[in-house]
């Protein structure tokens, strides 16, 4: 489609919610060198386009089903939105949120993810939240150490967590306490997912790749990237892994270029999947997949 909606922005990130449709933020470069919040929303439904602003600079967003079909989207600050048919609520993840830490919180938010269809939001100086109902947050991140900077976090549920960020820090929650997982890498970590088959695989800085469960892990020594890893995601029973250099599957134990036919994107980031199709998205270009072809979204 033309990139005339889209004409001066930037991609900061995605997320699909079926074949053909999915919500796209971006951002205006101007504004950001102005240090401007802010962010572009767009439901692409299939070529047609409804955008709304939000005067926050929301960064990451993962669709839940609890306690409401809907979306959520977070900043770096601790503004979210959360946004479903009943209801629209938009306030600050850390005034909106129980029990209260022992010192207070501001900003440090590094993404949000949806397990068990529940929205959970990971940050610096171990901070990991659970969205209960709309407006109210459950911090779930006492044991966690102030010196764990969290990057990312997925899990098998509620009970069942990996948490990752920097030098070579994994956290498991089994629902009641963190536990610290050793792990063969003190690299920076910045992307995990747990998989339909059991395993989680987490990545990171200079092409670190990790497979286990917990208390096992290993690495895999593809030697076929040293650039970081930035996200992960498990789309049609294989791994999906992108960097800003290119998007790779994994294969035994190497990692193979994609091969997306004429519609090669300049940019790869970040990736999400649903049950159908899978989207990857970098600053200048969305693109669609389906198991067998890429279709260029934008």
């Amino acid at each position: 489609m033309s990139k005339a909606p889209f004409k001066d922005l930037i991609f900061r990130t995605a997320a699909v919610i079926s074949p053909r449709c999915g919500f796209i933020y971006a951002c205006d470069p101007r504004l950001e060198r102005r240090e401007e919040p802010h962010a572009y929303v767009f439901l692409w439904d299939d070529g047609k386009i409804d955008r709304g602003d939000c005067n926050y600079d929301a960064h990451s967003v993962c669709l839940i089903d609890h306690p409401e079909d809907g979306t959520v989207d977070i900043s770096e600050a601790g503004y979210y939105t959360a946004d479903t048919d009943d209801d629209r609520v938009t306030q600050d993840l850390f005034e909106n949120s129980a029990p209260p830490p022992k010192e207070k919180r501001s900003r440090g938010l590094r993404s949000v993810r949806e397990i068990g269809g529940v929205a959970h939001a990971i940050g610096i100086r171990g901070m990991v939240y659970r969205m209960d109902v709309l407006d109210r947050w459950t911090r779930i991140d006492e044991g966690l150490p102030g010196s764990f900077d969290g990057q990312a976090i997925h899990g098998f549920g509620g009970s069942d967590l990996f948490a990752v960020g920097f030098k070579g820090g994994v956290w498991h929650f089994d629902g009641k306490a963190w536990r610290r997982q050793d792990v063969p890498t003190n690299r920076n970590l910045t992307a995990v997912v747990c998989t339909a088959e059991g395993t989680v695989y987490i990545g990171g800085h200079g092409g670190t790749l990790l497979h286990g469960q917990t208390d096992r892990w290993s690495l895999i020594d593809h030697g076929d990237t040293a650039e970081d890893i930035w996200d992960l995601e498990w789309f049609a029973g294989k791994l999906y892994v992108s960097t800003l250099d290119g998007l790779f599957v994994l294969d035994g134990d190497r990692l193979r270029p994609v091969a997306y036919g004429k519609h090669t994107p300049k940019t790869t980031y970040q990736l999400s999947a649903c049950e159908d199709v899978m989207w990857s998205n970098g600053e200048t270009d969305i693109m669609e997949f389906d198991g067998k072809a890429w279709t260029r979204i934008v």
